[in-house]
């Protein structure tokens, strides 16, 4: 009997690893060392139904790893259609990320485009430009400087600005050109517009000391207008670059058409007084005499204070009739000899002629005066305007014009800060 429940078990083991051929093997010789042992309990039932039991178990058993082999197949295969559909819908995330992040990208060139542009749209000189470009350029670039090489004049002219410790683009004071600028014009001039694009970021042939320096080159017609230089800029950020180049290119353009035109004419078309050019000639040649004669003579700059804000909210039409009307009655209110300006946008210039500052000052106060209660009729609106005056004499406080324009638009800011509609005149700074 030993030996029947030994094969027995034998059979059970082989049906549980459902190996057909032992298990066949071994049944049948439990069942013949059954009846072997046990041949005379054949005669009952219950050892027919102890043959049966010895016969059928390890094959039931192995039918039942049959069945959980073949649940674990479906198992197996439900697990890997379910990591199917989760790779294919990984795949489709993934997909929709990449096209949102591409879509994010270009909504922000979109966005940089139309603050850069509507940074520098007012501008009308390169200066204006490079000084507008400057509140917008440290939003979109991580750079420790940049310069905007003019090459619009007989010379380059280069304007700078470095990164101050709070972030902002400081501007410094504009120089002859250096040698690493000097390297960057002789590439830049040398090469050849891309054809289909306005600028292009160059990365070939950069001369030694410029590995952190990009510049784009500004074109116009086939001529390059200028060169932006941005100092340590990061490789992820020039396409940006490229994008404030292109729209500094464009009013570039404008401002040297816009040059082109003020130089061929003498009176503004909308305020009726002098335009930029012919009075900074006329000044200079008034300069000169007074050196000559050692007479005094005071540059004063006019302000009209919080002028933008009438023409975001009453529209250009309603500005022109303000700028008009100021300019006239400001013109009527000087002597024949004096000169008076558009100088740009809302500001004018002012030479008194053989009139020091200490003289100087009541006339400019009078005219401030006279234009804070100067009703203004613009269509349907009534309005008033007020203005902030700087002065700047001559010999007192500089010696040629450009000094004293600079130092009376210095008093001119500080009468704005002060809380403007006043009069300042510009004093040297305390050391």
């Amino acid at each position: 009997m030993s030996l029947a429940i030994g094969c027995w078990l034998l059979a059970m083991f082989s049906g549980m690893a459902w190996a057909r051929m032992y298990t066949g093997a071994l049944t049948f010789g439990t069942v013949l060392a059954f009846v072997w042992a046990q041949g005379s309990t054949l005669a009952s039932w219950a050892g027919w139904l102890q043959v049966l039991a010895f016969g059928a178990t390890p094959w039931l058993l192995a039918a039942q790893q049959e069945r959980e082999a073949a649940r674990l197949e479906a198992l197996r295969k439900d697990e890997a259609a379910q990591m199917a559909r989760l790779s294919d819908a990984a795949r489709s995330l993934l997909s929709l990320q990449t096209a949102a992040k591409e879509t994010e990208a270009r909504i922000a060139e979109i966005t940089d485009l139309y603050h850069v542009t509507q940074e520098t749209a007012r501008a009308l000189h390169v200066q204006e430009l490079f000084s507008a470009s400057l509140t917008i350029a440290p939003r979109l670039l991580s750079v420790s400087g940049l310069r905007l090489i003019d090459l619009s004049g007989t010379a380059p002219q280069v304007w700078r600005a470095s990164r101050a410790p709070d972030g902002r683009l400081i501007p410094s004071d504009g120089a002859a050109v250096l040698p690493l600028e000097q390297a960057i014009l002789d590439q830049a001039t040398s090469a050849t517009r891309p054809s289909g694009t306005t600028v292009q970021v160059s990365s070939r042939d950069v001369p030694a000391g410029l590995s952190h320096v990009a510049w784009v080159l500004l074109w116009r017609e086939q001529q390059p207008l200028g060169v932006l230089v941005a100092d340590a800029l990061p490789q992820e950020q020039q396409q940006t670059l490229a994008i404030i180049a292109n729209q500094l290119s464009l009013q570039c353009s404008r401002i040297s058409l816009y040059q082109q035109v003020e130089a061929l004419a003498v009176t503004d078309a909308l305020t009726g007084v002098s335009v930029r050019g012919h009075f900074m000639d006329r000044a200079r040649d008034e300069l000169a005499r007074a050196k000559r004669h050692r007479l005094s003579c005071t540059v004063m700059m006019i302000d009209l204070d919080l002028f933008k804000q009438k023409n975001d909210r009453y529209g250009h039409l309603v500005g022109d009739v303000v700028l008009r009307d100021v300019a006239r009655l400001v013109a009527r209110n000087l002597r024949d000899i004096d000169l008076i300006a558009r100088y740009g946008g809302e500001e004018f210039i002012l030479l008194l002629i053989e009139t020091p500052v200490e003289q100087a000052m009541p006339i400019a106060q009078r005219l401030r005066q006279l234009v804070e209660v100067h009703p203004i009729r613009a269509y349907d609106e009534l309005l008033s305007q007020t203005l902030s005056v700087g002065m700047a004499g001559f010999p007192d406080h500089g010696q040629t014009l450009e000094q004293l324009v600079e130092r009376a638009d210095e008093a001119l800011y500080a009468a704005k800060r002060a809380g403007r509609n006043r009069v300042i005149a510009w004093t040297p700074p305390v050391s």
